[in-house]
């Protein structure tokens, strides 16, 4: 990625980094890639399913774009992106179910979970007024879309929903998915004031209009609460250790979600959660 001489055109620099991702989750993602190809009867391909396993998880975790991916692997763009997305669409499909959470953590004896949201900053796409507005937060002076997630007591993610607008706020964002239906009738749900009133949560307490302080009780009890739900930013952390999620999607917001999807199943195949 550098001009070598005035007067010709820009030639690329190609250099060698390593992936913090282990060989048993990418050979796990061929697998299901060289499967695909099988049931669907694709002909023999330049590249083996080893190979677009391993730029698929490239590009989750390091959120290169397609020409600088495809520049060392002697491949078009086009075709590094057919690659990146088809490999994509593998993972997403076998996002783990927010009810499959909820029953392994009740198996594994925890008491209750933590939900959270963060906002996953997007290109701000679209001409129209109103569908760019519809993604900008104004809680993060940026576009993006809103994504929850449910984290185990330590703060290990262990589910991320699917992508909504920036503009919707937490406790809206919680209800669209349904995550007090499915956790607080089983398990304790913690979360931040931004979600006071959602069904099942427990909340810290907001000082009441009018009055002067809480009292020594009630800001006792939010500095416990507060000790046991900080660590669900944890979670969001883990979310985007795969950089295609911490740095600006070159996508549609729409598509965000598969994104999402599929780096919640690697992290679990990383992670494995729910392992003693």
């Amino acid at each position: 990625m550098t001009n070598t001489s005035i007067g010709q055109g820009p030639e690329w620099l190609v250099y060698q980094a390593g992936c913090r991702v282990s060989a048993g989750t990418r050979d796990w993602l061929a697998d299901k890639i060289a499967a695909r190809h099988a049931a669907n009867g694709t002909r023999r391909r330049k590249k083996d399913a080893i190979f677009q396993a391993t730029l698929t998880i490239t590009f989750l975790r390091s959120n290169l774009t397609y020409a600088e991916l495809a520049a060392p692997h002697d491949i078009s763009v086009s075709t590094c992106r057919r690659y990146i997305e088809q490999g994509i669409t593998e993972p997403a499909a076998r996002a783990i179910r927010l009810t499959d959470v909820v029953r392994l953590a009740r198996k594994a004896g925890w008491e209750y979970l933590l939900v959270d949201g963060t906002l996953v900053s997007t290109v701000a796409f679209g001409r129209k007024i109103r569908p760019r507005q519809r993604h900008y937060s104004g809680k993060h002076r940026r576009h993006g879309v809103n994504v929850q997630t449910v984290c185990a007591p330590d703060g290990t993610l262990l589910w991320a929903s699917a992508a909504l607008p920036g503009s919707t706020v937490d406790i809206t964002a919680a209800r669209r998915a349904k995550i007090p239906q499915k956790v607080s009738g089983l398990l304790g749900l913690l979360a931040d004031l931004g979600y006071l009133g959602l069904d099942g949560a427990i909340t810290g307490r907001r000082r009441k209009k009018g009055q002067a302080a809480l009292t020594s009780g009630q800001a006792a009890a939010n500095k416990i609460h507060a000790q046991l739900r900080c660590p669900g930013e944890r979670g969001n952390a883990q979310l985007k250790w795969w950089r295609v999620l911490a740095t600006e999607l070159r996508c549609r917001p729409g598509r965000a979600t598969r994104m999402v999807k599929a780096v919640l199943t690697l992290h679990h195949r990383e992670q494995q959660p729910f392992t003693p």
